[in-house]
């Protein structure tokens, strides 16, 4: 008869309730000494991961946010360095404007020193043309008189001649 128990597997034998509680003890052990560190260390790598992602994209927006800086920056600088270039054109043609116009009042100064200078040696001999004259009228009315002149005589004589050579002038 014990042929026949063995056959019925419907009916529960020792060795089928020991197998369940060895396994239930390998599955007791795993969950405890096995499963909680390995959950533990697959959650502390899964937290690594998101940090070093979440690391990767702000450093990412840095490096986004400094190359808009870098392009902000540059941009400035080269408007700044137009406006320098602009100033410096601007300043370049102000001081040749300048001197152009210094240049010119200097050339006007100099025509105007010129003709006054011109005045003056006209006038200088014009002067120096009436006392000649002056002094050959009076020779030749001393000649024509023949005599020789007194003083009130000879100052008369020469203003006369020099009302008539400034009537002519």
């Amino acid at each position: 008869m014990p042929v026949l128990a063995a056959a019925n597997i419907l009916i529960p034998n020792l060795t089928l309730v020991v197998e369940v509680l060895v396994f239930l003890g390998v599955l007791w052990v795993l969950a405890r000494y096995v499963y909680q560190p390995l959950d533990r260390a697959i959650q502390s790598r899964q937290r690594r991961i998101a940090q070093s992602i979440h690391d990767a994209e702000q450093l990412k927006a840095d490096v986004e946010a400094g190359r808009e800086r870098a392009h902000t920056e540059l941009q400035e600088a080269r408007h700044q360095a137009q406006a320098i270039l602009d100033q410096a054109q601007k300043l370049g043609e102000d001081l040749r404007e300048e001197l152009r116009t210094r240049g010119r009042q200097d050339q006007e100064a100099m025509l105007v020193r010129a003709r006054a200078e011109l005045e003056q040696e006209r006038r200088r001999a014009v002067d120096e043309l009436r006392r000649q004259v002056a002094d050959l009228t009076v020779a030749a009315a001393g000649r024509v008189l023949a005599k020789e002149l007194d003083p009130q005589t000879h100052a008369r004589l020469v203003q006369d001649a020099l009302a008539e050579v400034e009537w002519r002038a």
